[in-house]
């Protein structure tokens, strides 16, 4: 099925949705952007009768147990103008899963379809008013907004500037270093937002259940420092939404580091830098430790000696090599590494465990985008995040490494193989997740000796994806060994499940003394393709295809 898609420029974007908001020539505060939304769509959406894709959002699944990420045909029952949202009835699944046949979606979630039974409907003027609305709460509206002064013209304020901001991100002139951390603010935004929701929820049905209007202290004294975090992130973004502070920022920035980096050199011989972190022990465990470092890495690199991991990865430079102490480190992405470097643990790997310490403020763990990554002897827990690792360029290896959802979940990611990005992993166990690895479109992965356990598929992979494994056990999935999402080898784009005999004349995937075993669903399926996801670390629209 084909779904209606846009790209718009910025100066359409800026007219369409100023029209939108400003049309009746009033002030429009924060307070009231949502129903200037309801007003519009309930002249524009066709309230009843129409198909859509609905792309499941990655809780839902969660909280159905079903695959990440599925798509699932429906039509529209009706439309709550008021609430953005739309009653759904399920209509077709693609995999043999189990969802209640009506539910609420948000009017977001769902991307209208060109083949209508009836062809009298407006769906052009349908899909692109959800695109507009789906580009307005993504990207533009920030979870701060709701608080902002009544007297105060949201439109006049906020509109241009954050749309602006938006394509100078996408276009590149906002640094990466810049949009990284504009997206970390509003990830931590957006989760303090939820999270200040669920609290002042609770303290009203303690109220309720009481009669009494008393407050737990420590509940109000958390809701107090969530409330005080939100207006730091504000603060910040005001500045970071201005493009002469962003100049100014940026400009300082570069000098500052070109200080340090002349500084660096003046301070010792050109020569690779290596960090040792230790977390602490005795000082006959931390000879031992230095010992194994000594062992295993060159004598010529300049050594380190630091207790944290975050700190080694933000002041280290692109191609150094971190080695590991045992115990657990927690992070925030990979830092300066991201650009190509070593982590190396020198202990048994289940005991160096790499984790993210605030789950709201990025998608993985590891996110690298550099020419040579090299990951060896140590865990990476998922946590709560979407994924354990993403390659975005470059070649990255892993090598006698686990990567885990200690927290068990279906719809949870080992590693992300994106376009043109290659991925060699040896000797490594895939653990708790729920697809252990994903190549995308033009994506290459090299394999061997690396095993599953505990995950709900093991490989999915798309048209143009090359996957070469060697020696790899694939066995005991609760679905799928081996998931090809293709338009390239399916005629009739209706699934296909069974043995390996599905995979003969694919030519991008090679396997060679592979063991299938107690697949729940089958060794292999192909499913016609449907989603692009991932592609960029700016959280554009993800592209559809069906």
């Amino acid at each position: 099925m084909e779904v209606y898609t846009f790209d718009k420029s910025l100066q359409e974007r800026l007219v369409e949705l100023t029209e939108i908001l400003s049309s009746r020539g009033k002030i429009v505060p924060a307070s009231q952007i949502q129903a200037e939304w309801s007003y519009h769509i309930e002249l524009v959406i066709e309230p009843v009768g129409w198909q859509a894709l609905w792309k499941i959002p990655r809780l839902v699944c969660e909280d159905f147990q079903i695959h990440y990420p599925t798509i699932v045909v429906v039509v529209v029952e009706q439309v709550d103008f008021n609430a953005l949202n739309a009653l759904v009835k399920i209509t077709a699944v693609q995999d043999e899963i189990h969802l209640p046949e009506k539910y609420d979606v948000p009017l977001v979630e769902l991307y209208p379809t060109h083949n209508q039974e009836n062809t009298a409907l407006d769906m052009v003027g349908t899909a692109s008013c959800i695109d507009q609305l789906r580009f307005f709460y993504n990207y533009l509206w920030m979870p701060w907004d709701i608080d902002d002064d009544d007297n105060t013209d949201w439109v006049s304020v906020h509109l241009e500037t954050r749309i602006r901001l938006f394509f100078d991100m996408k276009r590149g002139v906002v640094s990466k270093e810049t949009s990284d951390v504009i997206r970390s603010l509003v990830r931590e935004g957006r989760e303090i937002q939820q999270r200040i929701s669920r609290l002042e929820d609770t303290i009203s049905e303690e109220e309720e259940g009481s009669h009494i209007d008393i407050v737990d202290g420590g509940t109000a004294c958390q809701l107090m420092k969530l409330h005080f975090r939100l207006q730091q992130i504000k603060r910040e973004m005001e500045v970071l939404e201005n493009p002469a502070m962003r100049e100014i920022l940026v400009k300082n920035r570069v000098s500052s580091l070109t200080a340090d980096k002349i500084e660096k050199q003046e301070s010792k011989e050109k020569c690779m830098e290596g960090h040792f972190v230790w977390l602490g022990g005795t000082l006959e465990e931390m000879k031992e430790a230095i010992d194994k470092v000594q062992a295993s890495l060159s004598s010529k690199l300049f050594f380190k000696i630091s207790g944290s991991l975050q700190e080694t990865l933000h002041t280290c430079e692109a191609g150094d090599i971190i080695v590991l102490g045992d115990g657990s480190h927690q992070i925030k992405g990979a830092g300066n590494l991201e650009e190509g470097g070593t982590i190396k643990g020198i202990h048994n790997l289940e005991q160096t465990i790499l984790s993210v310490k605030d789950t709201e403020i990025v998608p993985s763990v590891l996110d690298f985008s550099g020419s040579e990554v090299l990951l060896e002897n140590i865990t990476v827990d998922v946590d709560d995040l979407r994924a354990a690792v993403i390659v975005r360029a470059g070649t990255t290896k892993i090598v006698n490494c686990k990567i885990c959802a200690l927290n068990q979940s279906v719809v949870k990611l080992g590693v992300v193989v994106l376009p043109n990005a290659k991925l060699i992993i040896e000797n490594s166990l895939f653990d708790g997740l729920g697809t252990g690895l994903v190549i995308y479109s033009n994506g290459e992965v090299l394999m061997s000796n690396c095993n599953f356990k505990n995950c709900a598929e093991g490989i999915q992979l798309y048209d143009n994806a090359k996957l070469v494994a060697t020696k790899c056990l694939l066995g005991y999935f609760k679905e799928y060994a081996i998931r090809f999402e293709t338009r390239k080898y399916l005629s009739n784009l209706e699934s296909k499940c069974g043995s390996l005999e599905l995979l003969d004349n694919i030519s991008e995937v090679a396997l060679h003394d592979c063991k299938f075993e107690g697949n729940g669903k089958g060794d292999v399926t192909l499913k016609p393709g449907k989603v692009f996801a991932l592609t960029t670390k700016q959280d554009e629209p993800e592209k559809m295809e069906s």
